[in-house]
């Protein structure tokens, strides 16, 4: 007899009139919710395939008897696009694999190595996450534009990828995480390779990674998003034009004067690879936010 997995109701209790109406209008909520939330999208698309002052025409209107693809084609021949999605993707591979390593790093050692003063530790690196994103603009800027190297003193980040990423490669959100996973990972899988003669960093690179990879993918999924969208700090450490990232470059756009159709079609394609992302990892990122309660 094939096994069936016990789920929050049973068949039975699913044949149930009273449950059955629940759950047919939760569904017609959500549903409409969802719709709700595809119109911002469906309208950014269809204002990119319209004239430039259709956006400013009353009524609105969805189509304009033709679609006009010719924004799309502006975007990518006079709007130093190509540009922009390559210092996006240095941004965002640099911040995600900075993260990882260091993520993975420091949630091992709290786990499973215990340093001294371990728990202290954890809890400074927690207390990060109250302070405001915003309050410490202003420390970074002079951080990075007086960079204190070693042999270098006060090298100027501004405008560099080093700038851009260093800031972000340190995630107290990701070290919890990892954390609790490395807690659930079982310590005899561990004792046995140190029983083998292997290092810590070989245990580390040999058999914690390659069990966590599930929950790294998830938090590099969530990484890349959240880096491909991020605005605020390239704004204001990015001063060189061919260093703008695609949020910052649309933002120059409207400041520019550029016509509405043309920076509607760039945000479009820029919203492209995160869609892409969602629909190739869809069960990594459902079961992500199912292990981490995060929501999306």
């Amino acid at each position: 007899m094939p096994y069936y997995a016990r789920g929050l109701l049973s068949p039975s209790e699913k044949k149930r009139p009273a449950l059955r109406i629940a759950m047919g209008l939760g569904t017609l909520g959500i549903c409409i919710l969802a719709a709700v939330t595809l119109v911002p999208f469906l309208w950014m698309v269809a204002t990119s395939l319209a004239p430039a002052q259709a956006m400013f025409s009353w009524p609105p209107r969805w189509f304009y008897g033709q679609l006009d693809w010719s924004s799309y084609f502006i975007a990518w021949q006079h709007v130093p696009f190509a540009t922009y999605i390559f210092n996006s993707l240095i941004h965002c591979f640099g911040v995600v694999l900075g993260q990882l390593l260091i993520s993975a790093l420091a949630a091992y050692a709290f786990a499973k190595l215990k340093p001294p003063l371990g728990k202290l530790l954890l809890i400074l690196f927690l207390l990060t996450l109250m302070i405001p994103a915003e309050s410490l603009l202003i420390p970074l800027y002079l951080v990075m534009k007086s960079f204190p190297a070693e042999n270098l003193p006060n090298v100027n980040l501004i405008s560099t990828f080093w700038g851009l990423i260093l800031p972000t490669v340190v995630s107290a959100f990701n070290i919890l995480i990892l954390k609790s996973f490395f807690e659930r990972l079982p310590s005899d899988l561990i004792d046995a390779g140190r029983l083998d003669g292997c290092s810590e960093w070989l245990i580390f690179r040999k058999i914690v990674i390659p069990v966590s990879m599930p929950i790294l993918v998830v938090l590099g999924i969530f990484g890349f998003i959240t880096t491909w969208n991020s605005f605020f700090w390239p704004l204001i450490v990015l001063n060189n034009p061919k260093m703008y990232t695609l949020m910052v470059g649309v933002q120059k756009m409207v400041e520019t004067g550029e016509p509405w159709n043309v920076i509607m079609a760039v945000v479009t394609l820029t919203t492209l690879p995160t869609i892409f992302l969602y629909f190739v990892f869809q069960k990594y990122i459902v079961r992500g936010v199912i292990f981490t309660g995060m929501q999306v």
